[in-house]
């Protein structure tokens, strides 16, 4: 048996300082604490994960299926039946630009409004996408998470996607 433990970091702090006639004046934004998913299926709970380094050639995409069309570090096939969370970077050295979802046909929506809707990453950029109820996987009808390359180069980007078998 296996178990997962999960730490989500995304949050945003910074010191802002400003010299005054005889002080300074400091606004301390701290950043927001982790968010952690246990073992399990439950909601704060996750049990399957995906890491990998894809490569697309300039022009090309390809349709991630998140209901069996993927394996995970020990060679299993991965069934998400939820996604807790999606982190896709597209490394600095990149000559393109990546499309995240988009998908049209069979489009896993997750956090976008419809299946039209995509996040566009340029060079350098990463998103980090957190539900930890989770957003449904249904297979055969939506469970595809497309990933485009724009007609700049080949990019070798980075992907790790966290949820439930149940």
């Amino acid at each position: 048996m296996s178990s997962l433990k999960t730490t989500i970091r995304a949050g945003i702090g910074y010191e802002s300082k400003k010299s005054l006639d005889q002080r300074d004046v400091v606004d301390t934004v701290t950043a927001s604490p982790d968010i952690l998913l246990g073992s399990g299926t439950g909601t704060g709970k996750a049990d399957i994960a995906f890491c990998d380094t894809r490569t697309l050639a300039a022009s090309s995409s390809e349709n991630l299926d998140l209901a069996g069309g993927i394996t995970d570090a020990f060679g299993a096939t991965v069934n998400f039946v939820k996604v807790k969370a999606i982190e896709i970077e597209n490394p600095a050295a990149s000559l393109s630009n990546l499309t995240i979802g988009a998908s049209g046909a069979n489009a896993f929506v997750g956090p976008f409004a419809d299946a039209s809707d995509g996040i566009v990453l340029k060079p350098g950029e990463k998103v980090i996408l957190v539900s930890p109820a989770g957003w449904p996987v249904t297979p055969a009808t939506a469970d595809i998470l497309k990933v485009a390359n724009s007609a700049g180069g080949s990019v070798d980007y980075k992907i790790k996607i966290v949820g439930a078998s149940a």
